[in-house]
């Protein structure tokens, strides 16, 4: 299972009656923190935990304070500081050497599970949402609430905040749907790209007319499978919601027609692979003069030459523009 809200709530709601459940939030950094606000996370009574507030730090000490309130049935907050010489994770040695604030809230049907079923419903729909909830105060239930965000196709989300309204004090977080990937090509080379994005929780559809592509045993059981050309790719209803299309056909009258259909509207995340030269064979072939912000060749300069390190360049670039990232090297490392 990813961590992404979608999959941890798809994962949540077969059992949300079964036991008690406690949402624990990040509402609040300071300095180095692994996860930022508006971070999810389910702990039930049984001990089961779905998703991650940090690296591993704090979840011992959150199943704990979860048992509290599933046995108060009132929120609490819980503040963990890296420097404070008091705090336990401080003297455990652990933590990335910031502030993290975390609000732990039970989820139940008298509170309308915190609205977590409608969060889950509009990913769903491939829609982005505000996702409000109030603060634990005193005498206060618990609230929480789903709102639509219109976003550009490819515009950043805004970052988490706390906004005053009604005398509540209320965490504001965006959440997208998983990235949604179509691979037009599904050839040998397609399958562990398939794989990979599948374990980052994306949403993956391959498209290729040949029968001795796209088959189903060749390719993990979450991915769509189109057995059709580019050109049928273009009248489903996914084909104006991409997020990233992967074009690798291997053959240049394929691959211009993707192109050419992606060309009209294209995802934020678009690549060709080969080699520079063949990606102005492949446009000049497909009738088109340019097209900007094409990854062509596709993928960061990582050194591979197997199909698994091809995938893993072609993502890790994809995941950049993606989140608006550059992909450099964080420690400096390499020049």
């Amino acid at each position: 299972m990813t961590h992404h809200p979608f999959h941890l709530i798809r994962q949540w709601l077969p059992q949300r009656d079964d036991q008690q459940w406690v949402l624990g939030t990040v509402y609040h950094t300071a300095g180095s923190a692994y996860r930022k606000a508006g971070a999810l996370m389910l702990f039930s009574s049984d001990g089961a935990q779905l998703g991650l507030l940090s690296g591993g730090c704090l979840e011992s000490d959150l199943q704990r304070q979860a048992m509290r309130v599933m046995a108060s049935g009132r929120a609490l907050t819980r503040e963990y500081d890296s420097q404070d010489e008091d705090d336990v994770v401080f003297q455990l040695g652990i933590g990335c050497g910031g502030v993290v604030q975390v609000m732990l809230q039970p989820v139940h049907a008298d509170n309308h599970y915190l609205a977590l079923e409608e969060l889950h419903q509009a990913l769903a729909d491939h829609q982005s949402v505000l996702y409000h909830q109030s603060l634990p105060q005193d005498g206060a239930d618990n609230l929480a609430q789903v709102q639509p965000l219109a976003l550009a196709r490819g515009q950043r989300p805004p970052r988490a905040g706390m906004a005053e309204r009604a005398g509540r004090t209320w965490l504001v977080s965006a959440h997208r749907p998983p990235p949604m990937l179509a691979i037009f090509g599904a050839g040998v080379d397609a399958r562990p790209l398939a794989q990979l994005a599948v374990d980052l929780g994306w949403q993956v559809i391959l498209v290729d007319p040949r029968p001795s592509h796209g088959r189903p045993q060749h390719f993990p059981s979450q991915c769509r499978l189109l057995n059709g050309s580019p050109t049928q790719a273009a009248a489903q209803p996914w084909f104006a919601q991409l997020d990233a299309a992967i074009v690798m056909h291997h053959q240049q009258g394929l691959d211009g027609e993707a192109l050419a259909l992606l060309a009209q509207n294209p995802p934020p995340y678009c690549a060709l692979l080969g080699p520079r030269h063949r990606r102005a064979e492949v446009l000049e072939g497909a009738g088109l003069d340019a097209f900007p912000n094409l990854a062509g060749p596709a993928g960061l300069a990582l050194g591979a030459e197997l199909p698994e390190g091809i995938a893993l360049s072609i993502l890790a670039e994809c995941h950049a523009a993606l989140h608006h990232a550059d992909g450099h090297s964080l420690s400096g490392v390499l020049q």
